[in-house]
C-alpha cells in the first residue's frame, strides 16, 4: 500500500525551472489523474515520483518514508510509457516478465506469475507472439502487464498517456478496463495517470490540474467541472465557453440544495450587452457587484421556434452550422429583446421594461452544441431563427474578468 506525499518539490533542467513548490498528497489506492497543457511539467512530475529524476529541492514520501534519493528500482513503481517501449525481439511473455527476471533467479515462478498477469489483462493466449504481431490495443495491454510485474502488491502504477496512440474507439473501450484492473482487490494499487483528454480525466478519484510547473487545482471530477478555481481550469475542461459580463441586479436564496448538495443563491445580472441572465451558485456575491458568467457550449439547449417560457432564453439567427457526428455545432447571432426581462417577475421593473419592447441589443455570437437529430439538422440551418437557453445551475460565476483576458484565454476551435 502506498500513500504519496510531495513537499515543496522543485525541479530544474538545463537551468530552466520545470516545477515550482509542488505540494500534493495522493492517498493509498487512489486513482489520481494528472492533466495540463503541453509543457506544464506532467512528465517531469511523474519522473520525480517514480525515481527517474531527482528533484532540485523538496521531499518525496511513500507512506511517510523519505524516498527522495531512493533509486527507482527500489520504489516498487511500475511505469507504462506513452510509446509502450516494448522490446521488439522478445515474445510477449518475456516482455512482461523481464523486470522480475532481473530481480529474481526463480524463472519458473516468474513465468507463472507473468501468465497470471497476462490473464488479468486478457492476453492469456498470446505468450509467444512478438509485439509487431499484436494490435495497438494488445500492445497497450502488454505494456500494462509489464508495468504491473515491475511492482509488488500494493505498489504505485504510473500511466503516462497510455491511450494517446490508440484510435478513438479503442480508447473508449480500454479506459474503464484499465481503471478496473488498477483498482482490483488483487492488486491494491495507487495509480497516477497522465492525460490531456477531458473524458478520460473523469475516471479519476482525484484530478490534479498542472500549468507552467504549478498546481492550479486539485479536486474530484465534479468539483473540477462545476467549481473550477479560475478561468484556466474552466477553459481547460470545456470544448467551447461562452461568457457574459455584467452587474448583479438581484439575488435570491434557493431553497432546494440542487445537484451540488450545497446552499445556493440565485444571482441575476444585467450583462454589458443588455441580457438579463440567471445563475445558481454557492459563491457569495453582492448586489451591484461586477461578475462574469461562463457557460459551456454543450449545456445550451435549442428550439427552432421562439420560446419565451424558458429561463435564460435568447433569440437569434444561426450564423454557422457544423455537423460533428453526434453533435451539431451552432454559432448563433443573438439579439435579445428586453421583453423577456425577468423570469416570473411581478415587480414594477417588468412594467418599466415593457416600454422598451422594440429595443434590441447589439448582436453577440454564442456557440452552442446540440445533439444531432433529424429535427436539428432540418431546423438549425444558416439564417434560421432559433431560441437557445441554458440551465441556471450550470453557470460558472467569477468576479468580472476583463474581456481582453477572456478573448485571449478561451480556445478557438
Amino acid at each position: 500500500m502506498v500513500k504519496i506525499r510531495l513537499e515543496n518539490l522543485n525541479f530544474k533542467k538545463d537551468g530552466v525551472q520545470i516545477l515550482s513548490n509542488v505540494n500534493l498528497t495522493i492517498e493509498d489506492k487512489e486513482y489520481a489523474i494528472l492533466v495540463g497543457p503541453t509543457g506544464a511539467g506532467k512528465t517531469s512530475l511523474i519522473g520525480l515520483i517514480s525515481g527517474l529524476y531527482t528533484p532540485t529541492s523538496g521531499k518525496i514520501y511513500f507512506d511517510e518514508r523519505d524516498v527522495t534519493t531512493v533509486p527507482s528500482n527500489e520504489r516498487h513503481c511500475g511505469v507504462m510509457f506513452e510509446s509502450y517501449a516494448l522490446f521488439p525481439h522478445l515474445h510477449i511473455l518475456d516482455n512482461v516478465s523481464y523486470a522480475r527476471h532481473m530481480q529474481e533467479s526463480n524463472h519458473e515462478e516468474t513465468y507463472s506469475i507473468s501468465q497470471a498477469v497476462l490473464n488479468l489483462v486478457r492476453l492469456s493466449n498470446r505468450d509467444f507472439a512478438l509485439p509487431k504481431e499484436c494490435s495497438g490495443g494488445m500492445q497497450q495491454r502488454v505494456a500494462l502487464a509489464r508495468a504491473i510485474m515491475a511492482l509488488e502488491e500494493g505498489g504505485l502504477l504510473v500511466l503516462d498517456e497510455p491511450f494517446k496512440a490508440l484510435d478513438a474507439g479503442l480508447r473508449l473501450n480500454l479506459r474503464r478496463e484499465v481503471k478496473n484492473i488498477a483498482k482490483s482487490t488483487q492488486l491494491n494499487l495507487t495509480t497516477i495517470h497522465v492525460t490531456n483528454d477531458m473524458q478520460e480525466a473523469m475516471l479519476a478519484d482525484k484530478i490534479i490540474v498542472l500549468d507552467q510547473g504549478k498546481i492550479r487545482q486539485i479536486g474530484t471530477p465534479k468539483e473540477i467541472m462545476y467549481s473550477p478555481i479560475d478561468l484556466f481550469v474552466a477553459n481547460f475542461f470545456s470544448t467551447e465557453l461562452n461568457y457574459f459580463s455584467g452587474k448583479i441586479i438581484r439575488k435570491e436564496p434557493v431553497l432546494e440544495t440542487g445537484f451540488k448538495k450545497v446552499p445556493l443563491e440565485k444571482c441575476i445580472i444585467q450583462s454589458d450587452e443588455g441580457y438579463f441572465l440567471y445563475a445558481k451558485t454557492e459563491k457569495k456575491f453582492e448586489v451591484g457587484e461586477e461578475v462574469t458568467f461562463l457557460i459551456r457550449s454543450q449545456y445550451f439547449k435549442a428550439r427552432h421556434k421562439r420560446r419565451d417560457d424558458k429561463a435564460n432564453n435568447i433569440v437569434g439567427k444561426v450564423k454557422r452550422a457544423k455537423f460533428m457526428g453526434a453533435w451539431l455545432r451552432l454559432e448563433v447571432g443573438a439579439k435579445y429583446k428586453y421583453e423577456n426581462f425577468l423570469e416570473s417577475d411581478k415587480s414594477s421593473s417588468q412594467a418599466e421594461m415593457s416600454a422598451k419592447l422594440k429595443i434590441e441589443v447589439p448582436e453577440k455570437l454564442i456557440k452552442v452544441e446540440v445533439p444531432t437529430t433529424r429535427v436539428a439538422i432540418h431546423n438549425f440551418n444558416v439564417n434560421q431563427t432559433v431560441t437557445i437557453y441554458f440551465p441556471s445551475e450550470y453557470v460558472i460565476v467569477f468576479p468580472r474578468i476583463p474581456s481582453s483576458i477572456l478573448d485571449s484565454t478561451l480556445r478557438v476551435n
